[in-house]
């Protein structure tokens, strides 16, 4: 049986060891905008599962620092179900776009509309830059 001695000292032991845990993680998980883009380049892992395909692509362009338009067209009640390994945020929603027969276009800066890639839609949106914009060689 343990005694009530040893029961306190474990706890004035673990309590600081386990806030300094917490602390560091936390100081972790604060982003600067160039963390962002970091983030948006870097390969992980996406699941999503019977999700609402605008909830998908909102919550990766968020993660992006993409504020996401919707085209009338584009209707909530879509799902998706994709897993993918090693991609980056910003082929993950090319791939949405891909296999959902999207596009998106650049409104201003961060902020993007997603409709369906025919070619009404591509007339209608045609002044708007392409998303995402070609690469500049870097």
């Amino acid at each position: 049986m343990v005694n009530r001695s040893f029961v306190r000292h474990s706890l004035k032991t673990l309590t600081p060891a386990l806030f300094l845990l917490l602390c560091c993680s936390i100081v972790g998980l604060a982003q600067t905008p160039s963390d962002v883009q970091e983030l948006g380049s870097r390969a992980m892992s996406i699941v999503f599962k019977d999700t609402s395909l605008k909830t998908a692509i909102q919550s990766v362009g968020k993660q992006l620092n993409l504020n996401v338009k919707f085209d009338e067209a584009v209707k909530d009640s879509e799902k998706l179900t994709i897993e993918l390994r090693d991609v980056s945020l910003e082929q993950a929603l090319k791939i949405f776009f891909v296999a959902k027969k999207l596009q998106a276009r650049i409104l201003e800066e961060n902020t993007i509309i997603v409709y369906p890639d025919n070619a009404d839609n591509r007339q209608k949106y045609g002044q708007y830059e392409l998303w995402p914009p070609k690469s500049d060689g870097r």
